[in-house]
């Protein structure tokens, strides 16, 4: 598979999360919500940075890489990493902590931030693969 298709299933991927965590969302598993909608992003920052060919072994990798090469490159504001970072670490707080409690309110921010990062993640990579064309 070459890099745009590669790319693609990776935004595949995070559609298919975000999809799953408003579905949880409606079921009221907001511990699990935050695991897909943090994926979500996840596989969207990691379509991002496959497309300015660099590969992250690790979830910190993906946010470390992100800020150097989409943050800094300015092909997206900072606060997508804030929300990146955010979105990672209640996820593992939910995932490991047993006695850790999402509300619903906080539930629907992360998947509001999820759903505004995998639109903007698209512009960008759309503004990037413009740019790679022209060349």
């Amino acid at each position: 598979m070459g890099k745009l298709g590669l790319v693609k299933s990776q935004l595949e991927k995070a559609e298919e999360r975000l999809e799953a965590a408003n579905y949880l969302l409606e079921g009221k598993y907001y511990e699990d919500v935050v695991n897909r909608a943090y994926y979500s992003m996840y596989y969207a920052a990691k379509a991002i940075l496959t497309l300015k060919n660099v590969e992250p072994k690790t979830h910190e990798g993906v946010l470390s890489m992100f800020g150097l090469h989409a943050i800094r490159e300015s092909d997206v504001d900072e606060y997508y990493g804030k929300a990146l970072r955010f979105a990672k670490e209640e996820r593992e707080k939910s995932d490991y902590d047993v006695l850790a409690k999402i509300t619903e309110e906080e539930a629907e921010s992360i998947v509001e931030d999820a759903e505004r990062f995998l639109v903007r993640i698209k512009e960008a990579i759309n503004e990037i693969q413009k740019k790679l064309d022209e060349k």
